[in-house]
């Protein structure tokens, strides 16, 4: 790959989402040796990034980053969390309504970290979720509860959402398209929250 994937995912943080357009982060198909950023989340000073990426053998991967943001308000630079291959070709339309089966979004993948926060806790259990979004979605909003990161955002909708929390927190995500320049929301709600140790 041309650019170290740390290296990529440090730019997506200083912009505060994906890069590149909206319609290549939709297509969630990388070019090769060209790794794309499928989500990016932040809470306070703390920064995930979702990258996908071609592997030599075609097969289409992720690689998830973790950074924080200092005093002087810099990222560092990321540190890879971990990684594999995707288990679908999540660009194609087929794949895409077998996976979600009607829903307009669905978790595909789950994961745990141990990681540095701003506030020097250096073995916070950072949950991670990917959910995977229909064509139909074209906004993501997303209702985060206490204790660091209360209040609503609304994104963009690419391919997939990244949602990650710390012990205590929660998140109701809800899909929305929009119809006559105002959002409409899709479905159920997804709720996630913190498993708690």
């Amino acid at each position: 790959m041309r650019e170290p994937l740390a290296d990529i995912a440090r730019a997506a943080l200083r912009l505060g989402r994906p890069p590149h357009d909206r319609a290549a982060v939709r297509r969630s198909e990388p070019e090769p040796g060209a790794p794309l950023v499928a989500d990016v989340w932040i809470s306070g000073d703390l920064g995930f990034v979702l990258l996908l990426h071609r592997r030599d053998d075609g097969q289409l991967a992720e690689e998830l980053y973790h950074s924080l943001r200092g005093e002087d308000g810099v990222w560092a630079r990321p540190d890879h969390l971990g990684g594999g291959v995707v288990g679908a070709e999540i660009a194609d339309p087929a794949v895409l309504r077998v996976v979600l089966a009607g829903a307009p979004m669905a978790v595909v993948a789950e994961s745990e970290s141990l990681i540095d926060t701003p506030d020097g806790d250096d073995g916070a259990l950072a949950h991670v979720w990917e959910v995977l979004l229909g064509d139909e979605v074209d906004l993501v909003e997303v209702e985060r509860s206490p204790p660091a990161a209360s209040g609503t955002s609304t994104s963009s909708a690419g391919r997939l959402a990244l949602v990650v929390l710390l012990p205590g927190e929660r998140a109701r995500l809800h899909a929305l398209r929009r119809e006559d320049g105002r959002p409409v929301r899709l479905g159920d709600p997804l709720e996630l929250r913190h498993p708690e140790r």
